[in-house]
């Protein structure tokens, strides 16, 4: 693993050719810092990166079970899957580096998120960390895109292609009209906010994060007994969430139509619907030798 604020992408930006710096790729740090030089020419990304680094996150190379990333929250380390592929084989695919570099994007954003809000959970109600887990995965899908087209701006045209042409390229061409239609879209929010909607309407991707999120929330109410926060989540919460570096909210008195539009908070998937409510049982009961019981007290009681 290597910390971010020792990763010299800044003297590689400038002293190397970042064009053909893959086709000398031998060790992990090599992909890891042309990653971060070639991210860091996106305004967005080197906001992001400087970040991450001022608070003590690291890089690693790791062995994902899916190809993306997974953020060790308690060692601060943004784990990257490298496809199984090495370094120099990574070097020579185009496909998969500019898709480390979108990833690396996501990543950067939810570390963002986790350094500003910490683990849902400890304040919210199981549905209620759904809601906001889905809308934190559609902003790191946004700004991700976001950064992309900076990229573009920049002289990286390949990884815009890359976009375009992925399961986020729905979202991007949404994001292009909009900016065709009204230039200043791109600076306001306004664009990001019509892709932040678009996120939700594949509802393929919508029920993928609800999955992943309820997988997790089963681990949490494993883990030593532990429940959930009581609250509700708020239409300012939903707009704190949207906060862009820049001090812009793009759900800006948005927040309300995000809290309370079945668009944004219904849940359609049978599966999902019956492991939610599952949920929201075993948090409000406490288990000893299988009995369920409301009255935690009672519990250990019984318990002794």
């Amino acid at each position: 693993e290597f910390l971010l604020s020792s990763l010299p992408y800044q003297k590689i930006k400038n002293y190397q050719n970042l064009e053909a710096l893959p086709h000398s790729f031998e060790t992990d740090a090599d992909v890891l810092q042309w990653a971060c030089a070639v991210l860091s020419d996106s305004p967005m990304g080197a906001n992001l990166l400087s970040e991450a680094a001022q608070t003590g996150w690291s890089l690693a190379a790791r062995d994902l079970d899916h190809d993306g990333y997974h953020l060790s929250i308690s060692d601060k380390i943004i784990e990257l899957g490298f496809y199984n592929m090495s370094p120099k084989a990574l070097g020579r695919s185009t496909h998969y580096r500019y898709n480390l570099i979108c990833v690396l994007a996501k990543a950067l954003r939810d570390v963002w998120h986790e350094e500003r809000w910490g683990a849902f959970e400890t304040y919210f109600k199981p549905e209620a960390v759904l809601l906001l887990e889905r809308a934190r995965a559609a902003d790191s899908d946004c700004l991700s895109i976001l950064m992309a087209w900076e990229l573009r701006s920049a002289g990286h045209q390949e990884i815009w292609r890359h976009i375009l042409a992925s399961d986020d390229g729905d979202m991007a061409e949404v994001f292009t009209n909009i900016i065709n239609r009204h230039p200043s879209a791109q600076y306001n929010g306004m664009a990001v906010a019509h892709m932040f909607r678009q996120w939700y309407q594949d509802e393929a991707r919508l029920d993928a994060q609800d999955h992943a999120t309820l997988q997790d929330m089963d681990d949490i109410l494993e883990e030593n007994d532990k429940n959930f926060g009581k609250r509700k989540v708020t239409a300012e919460e939903f707009e704190l969430l949207s906060l862009m570096p820049d001090g812009t909210k793009y759900l800006s008195n948005l927040g309300a139509t995000v809290a309370q539009d079945p668009f944004f908070n219904g849940l359609n998937d049978p599966v999902n619907q019956t492991h939610l409510f599952q949920i929201i049982y075993d948090n409000k009961v406490t288990y000893v030798r299988d009995i369920p019981f409301r009255d935690a007290k009672l519990a250990r009681k019984f318990h002794l």
